[in-house]
């Protein structure tokens, strides 16, 4: 309970001085809805109703509270309501507010750091990410100069190991080197164990550190406040960059990202500093020490079997390799963009890496080469390629199937088709091929023309080649028809023997 006086006090300092609420409250060390209830109260009036119920019970609050302080009010009341307590828990919390002792904060010392000396990383959860099909969680990397506030960002579909390395190697490249330390939070890519003030790195990190020549500095546990700098940037990201937006892809977020930290981040005038951090980074990067001119290999390296399909799995994902490599072990190395495939030292395959998942990922010289030693597999391979135009290409082949007209050739007339029109123009064209209940492949192209000619397409396309030399090198020229225009001329002149 507050006294007279300090009741007193609290109106005048609101209502006469203009103070806000809050601020009386931790004036007095109270809640605020006790100012709250001092402006309402008239001075001198008892008051009635739940407090005189609650009368009983104060002195067995108070001594709880003075033998437990961190007592919560959930507990107490359920203690209270075995001993016939008669309100709720708001009431009691409203009274544990006014009689519990004013909880010690936490006074923290501001440290400044001079150019060049400290740098503090971490990762934020940026929920999932659509690729394909799934979803994929999103990780932000974020590294800030401690001294310039100058801010790296990027975005990842995982924080593996290789991942977390990858971006040290490109927020040092921005910044242009490498400060003396970096602060870290207890990351298992960074920290092992720890026991006490006893650390011990992870080895593929300290690799990292070594090559680079900075020391790691591991924050002390469960105290975020080592390392604000970053925990700030990490929500100034999420409210002034992430919120709000759309993104299309990894890549289109990773763009955007980057132009959001050139051009916004690092431009803006900073709270604390009052300078931009783009202008303080050039007065820090003469401080920075240089990097190493040979960049740290931070691609993940994995030792492969190849399928006998002729593919090797990474992610979730196949890849094709050269028929040639079967059975053999290769080296699979992958970045963020690239997935290489090396056998005896020799690049035999690359592609551009896929984030989704259980997908298949062809080089089609790859499959060329694996039809050539398995010749059998090139029918069933073809009418694979037409399936993927969509479940149109399945209905028809279908409703083919039901009339008497040969399914092989149907098949190869419509990969020609592919091949002359495209698999969106085909594709269409099966679908109002079905609607309209005429099938065959001449049926199809015409379709296909009119689609070409509403399009303002009055060119026609390109001949198909049908392997035919007599017919591919058969060359028609057109006939002049000026010679019509003769025989029009010579019927309507008179006849010589009228």
């Amino acid at each position: 309970m507050i006294s007279a006086e300090q009741r007193a006090q609290m109106r005048r300092l609101v209502l006469a001085e203009g103070w806000k609420i809050e601020t009386v409250a931790r004036r007095f060390g109270v809640h605020h809805s006790v100012v709250r209830r001092a402006l309402c109260d008239e001075p001198g009036r008892e008051r009635s109703g739940p407090a005189s119920r609650l009368e009983p019970f104060k002195p067995y609050i108070v001594q709880r509270l003075t033998e437990l302080p961190e007592l919560t009010g959930v507990r107490l009341f359920a203690e209270l309501r075995e001993r016939g307590f008669p309100l709720g828990v708001t009431q009691l919390r409203r009274y544990v507010a006014q009689v519990r002792a004013p909880r010690p904060r936490r006074a923290y010392l501001h440290v400044e750091v001079e150019p060049g000396e400290q740098a503090q990383v971490d990762w934020g959860a940026f929920g999932s990410l659509r690729v394909g099909v799934g979803q994929r969680p999103l990780s932000a990397f974020v590294m800030v100069l401690s001294w310039s506030r100058a801010l790296f960002l990027d975005f990842a579909l995982d924080q593996r190991m290789e991942t977390f390395l990858r971006f040290h190697r490109r927020a040092l490249d921005f910044f242009g080197g490498v400060p003396r330390r970096v602060v870290y939070d207890n990351l298992k890519s960074v920290v092992l164990q720890r026991i006490g003030s006893t650390i011990q790195f992870n080895p593929r990190f300290l690799a990292l550190a070594g090559h680079y020549l900075f020391e790691p500095v591991a924050a002390p546990v469960r105290y975020p406040e080592f390392k604000g700098r970053v925990e700030t940037a990490i929500k100034y990201v999420r409210h002034s960059f992430f919120y709000g937006r759309s993104f299309a892809s990894l890549a289109d977020l990773r763009a955007q990202a980057a132009r959001w930290q050139n051009e916004v981040a690092n431009q803006r005038r900073h709270a604390t500093t009052h300078e931009r951090p783009a202008e303080r980074l050039v007065v820090e990067r003469a401080r920075l020490r240089p990097p190493p001119p040979r960049p740290f290999d931070t691609d993940s390296i994995v030792p492969l079997i190849v399928a006998k399909d002729a593919r090797v799995r990474f992610d979730a994902n196949a890849y094709s390799v050269p028929a040639r490599a079967v059975g053999r072990t290769v080296l699979l190395r992958a970045d963020d963009t690239r997935v290489r495939v090396l056998l005896d030292g020799v690049e035999i395959a690359a592609h551009e890496r896929c984030w989704d998942r259980r997908r298949a990922i062809e080089d089609p010289a790859h499959v060329a080469g694996l039809l050539e030693r398995r010749p059998a597999a090139r029918g069933p391979r073809r009418r694979q390629r037409l399936l993927e135009l969509g479940p149109q290409a399945r209905l028809y082949l279908q409703e083919i199937a039901r009339r008497r007209i040969h399914l092989g050739h149907e098949v190869e007339k419509l990969l020609h088709l592919i091949d002359l029109y495209g698999d969106s123009d085909v594709a269409a064209a099966l679908v109002q091929a079905i609607a309209l209940k005429t099938f065959g492949a001449r049926f199809v192209r015409t379709l296909c023309d009119q689609a070409r000619f509403a399009r303002g397409l009055t060119e026609p396309p390109e001949p198909i080649i049908t392997g035919n030399p007599a017919a591919d090198e058969l060359a028609v020229e057109p006939h002049n028809l000026e010679t019509y225009d003769a025989l029009f001329q010579r019927s309507d002149e008179p006849d010589a023997d009228a």
